[in-house]
C-alpha cells in the first residue's frame, strides 16, 4: 500500500448520478483492487481501480458531500492503495455491473476475456461498447437471456447482488463487495461478512468472494 496524491484530469457524466473521474498519474494494480480516497472531512471512501481513455480512473456515484466534492471540486485527492486482493480467472467471463463499476470493467478487459452487462436505473448519457439495460424489467430480461460463461462477476448494489445470485446460483459466480468497506485496511472491522468459513473482512480477505462462500440471508 502506498500513500497517493492523485491529480484529477477530467470527469465524464455517465447517468443521472454517476461520473467517471480520470487521473493524471499511473498506478500499478491488479483487476479488483481498490483505493481509499480522502474527502475534506478526512472520511475515506473506497473506489475500485480501473481505466478510461487509457488513464487510471474510478467511477463515482454522487451520494453525499464527499462524493460530490470528488466530482465537482477536487483537483488533488489524497488516497491510499492499491488495496485488497486482485482477481484473475481463465476462460470466458461475464461482468454484471452497475455504472459505478464501468472503469473496473476496463481493467478486467485488459487482462481477461470478458463480456460486460451494465444495468442502470436511469438512462446513460454516454455511448458504451457494452451490453446495457435501463430499468429493472430490461435488466432482468437481459440477465435471463445471457449465454453460458465459465464464470461470472457481479459488482453493483446489494439488490443487484441478490437478484444475480438468485438467477446464477449453482454456477461459478463471484461478487465484489467493496461498497461495504470503511477504513480499507482492516482496522475498523466494519466490512465483516459472514462466510461458510467464518467471519471475513472485505478489505483484507476480498474484496471479491465466491457466491457459494457467502452466507445469504
Amino acid at each position: 500500500m502506498e500513500r497517493l496524491l492523485l491529480t484529477k484530469k477530467k470527469t465524464i457524466r455517465v447517468n443521472e448520478d454517476t461520473w467517471i473521474v480520470l487521473f493524471e498519474e499511473e498506478i500499478d494494480f491488479s483487476p479488483g483492487q481498490f483505493v481509499m480516497l480522502e474527502t475534506p472531512k478526512l472520511v475515506r471512501k473506497p473506489f475500485v481501480l480501473g481505466y478510461w481513455e487509457d488513464h487510471i480512473a474510478i467511477s463515482v456515484q454522487v451520494k453525499g458531500k464527499g462524493t460530490k466534492w470528488i466530482v465537482e471540486e477536487a483537483r488533488k485527492i489524497k488516497g491510499h492503495g492499491p488495496l485488497g486482493n486482485g482477481f484473475e480467472r481463465s476462460g470466458k467471463g461475464l461482468l454484471i455491473i452497475s455504472p459505478t463499476c464501468l472503469t473496473m470493467a476496463e481493467a478486467f478487459r485488459k487482462k481477461m476475456n470478458v463480456d460486460v452487462l451494465v444495468g442502470s436505473r436511469t438512462p446513460f448519457q454516454i455511448p458504451l461498447e457494452h451490453e446495457t439495460a435501463v430499468g429493472d424489467e430490461e435488466f432482468l430480461k437481459k440477465l435471463s437471456s445471457t449465454g453460458e460463461y465459465d464464470w461470472y462477476l457481479v459488482s453493483g448494489s446489494r439488490r443487484m447482488e441478490k437478484v444475480c445470485w438468485d438467477h446464477l446460483r449453482g454456477k461459478e459466480v463471484y461478487f465484489s463487495l467493496e461498497e461495504y468497506m470503511g477504513c480499507g485496511i482492516g482496522a475498523c472491522k466494519s466490512c465483516a461478512v459472514f462466510t461458510k468459513e467464518g467471519v471475513k473482512h472485505v478489505c483484507t480477505d476480498g474484496p471479491i468472494f465466491r457466491g457459494d462462500e457467502l452466507c445469504w440471508s
